[in-house]
């Protein structure tokens, strides 16, 4: 039980509690030097300055990098938001996965050709590849590119034509790539 109780005292003669305040206040009101009077931040106020500086960080780090820079021009900020971008689309804009552009990269393809010799990128298989008509998109002409990456983010048709694509691609990996040497 908490046996502290809150009163009035008529004078302050004689409690040192009082004494003091009174005597840092008359100080306080008679010094010439200003004072400062630092009070500790509340917990929340810590935890979001500290969340603001590191998006800062990230955001510049992301602005001045040297890697990744299409998928820089798609999704230019930084975020803790969750935007729900399937896995798949999000391989595609990065110009990652099951690709022989990028597997070629790491020595896991012997090069970065589909099977008709052509560049075997995400950009490729979606709008030129023959083996992959029924998943075709119109392709944009190479200034619209960066723009028309931007838009399939945000729409769920195009979205879900890309995770068919890929899973098309997987399924079918030895046709789709060019022949490996054994």
């Amino acid at each position: 039980m908490d046996c502290r109780k809150l009163g009035w005292i008529r004078a302050h003669v004689g409690h040192l509690g009082n004494e003091k305040a009174d005597e840092l206040a008359k100080e306080a009101i008679t010094s010439t030097e200003a004072a400062v009077l630092t009070v500790p931040l509340p917990r929340s106020s810590a935890k979001q300055d500290l969340k603001q500086r590191a998006l800062a960080k990230w955001q510049r780090r992301w602005d001045d990098g040297i890697n990744g820079r299409f998928a820089y021009e798609v999704i230019k900020k930084v975020g803790l938001r969750n935007y729900n971008r399937p896995r798949q689309l999000i391989q595609f804009i990065t110009v990652h996965g099951p690709f022989p552009s990028y597997l070629f990269h790491f020595g896991k393809h012997p090069d970065n050709c589909c099977a008709y010799g052509e560049p075997g990128t995400p950009l490729h298989y979606a709008t030129k590849c023959r083996l992959t008509l029924y998943y075709y998109l119109r392709c944009p002409v190479n200034q619209h590119i960066e723009t028309w990456m931007k838009a399939m983010t945000n729409h769920r048709l195009l979205t879900n034509k890309i995770i068919d694509l890929f899973h098309f691609i997987t399924s079918l990996e030895d046709l789709l790539k060019s022949e490996q040497p054994e």
